[in-house]
């Protein structure tokens, strides 16, 4: 059973050219899988914070206690912050939320360069907070079909090597020691339409926006259509840049919706990279998807 329509709706971005709707740095975007049955709806991420998710989605109309499922892209908290608000709507209803993630979801995440030490940059609850909540993880590092033709990516084959765009980051081990971090974690998900092909989003896209959209490939067997969300390309070499759309380009891909984190310099040069097949994200962008 494929769905023959998804509708994607970008919740929170850092930007909005909506009038009423606020930017956050984060990303959350609503999907709605319409099959033949019945309509089904995910999240992808949850943005910084709760102030952005329950605007906009109060604004938009939509209904966040609907969802079957939270996925989440990795543990920073750009990407986690919003997830204690929908767990406690979840829990106030006697309903329980499913989260999707990787095991590392509540591993450490430091930041520490010579001009910047951010020494929590994770999720900012613990796992026993959402428990308490009734919050089920489902922590993964395989693949994991989520909905109709909709999965969870895994860990990221990292074909295109994306290591030197993750220096800086750490991570603590459970024996104490303190490691370079190339956030395993960061993955996506994918989600195939109907006559169409695949839809690919990425949270920050730290495995590489590249290699999550060929993981995709792999795993739907089919062209990927579209690929949005935030790609983390600013310090991105100009060869990598240009690796990255040959791959997009090999792939069939016909969009490419950048937003978050992607970074101005490298928005302008995807924008004259791809011409008409690149867009600017922002919060309160509505794509529909179908044949």
């Amino acid at each position: 059973m494929r769905p023959y329509k998804a509708v994607l709706t970008v919740l929170v971005d850092d930007y909005t050219s909506t009038s009423g709707l606020l930017g956050e740095h984060g990303l959350s975007i609503h999907i709605e899988l319409y099959t033949d049955n019945r309509i089904e709806s995910i999240l992808f991420d949850t943005g910084q914070s709760d102030k952005a998710i329950k605007h906009n989605s109060d604004v938009l109309g939509i209904d966040l206690e609907s969802i079957k499922t939270v996925v989440l892209s990795h543990r920073h908290y750009d990407h986690t912050g919003g997830l204690l608000y929908i767990a406690k709507k979840f829990y106030d209803r006697n309903s329980r939320l499913i989260v999707v993630s990787h095991p590392w979801l509540f591993k450490p995440s430091l930041y520490i360069s010579e001009n910047r030490q951010s020494l929590d940059i994770g999720i900012p609850y613990t796992r026993q907070l959402l428990e308490n909540y009734n919050t089920r993880f489902i922590l993964v590092r395989a693949p994991l079909q989520v909905a109709p033709r909709t999965f969870y990516l895994g860990e990221i084959r990292r074909e295109l090597d994306v290591s030197k765009y993750t220096q800086g980051f750490y991570t603590v081990l459970d024996t104490g020691e303190l490691v370079p971090d190339n956030i395993p974690d960061d993955t996506g998900i994918a989600l195939e339409v109907e006559g169409l092909g695949t839809i690919v989003i990425g949270g920050c896209s730290h495995s590489g926006i590249a290699n999550i959209a060929l993981q995709a490939a792999r795993i739907t067997n089919k062209r990927v259509h579209a690929v949005l969300g935030g790609f983390h390309m600013n310090k991105y070499s100009l060869e990598d840049i240009k690796e990255t759309v040959r791959i997009f380009r090999d792939l069939g891909v016909e969009k490419v919706y950048a937003g978050h984190c992607t970074g101005p310099r490298a928005e302008r040069i995807l924008g004259e990279l791809l011409g008409e097949k690149y867009v600017k994200m922002y919060s309160g962008m509505k794509l529909v998807f179908s044949q």
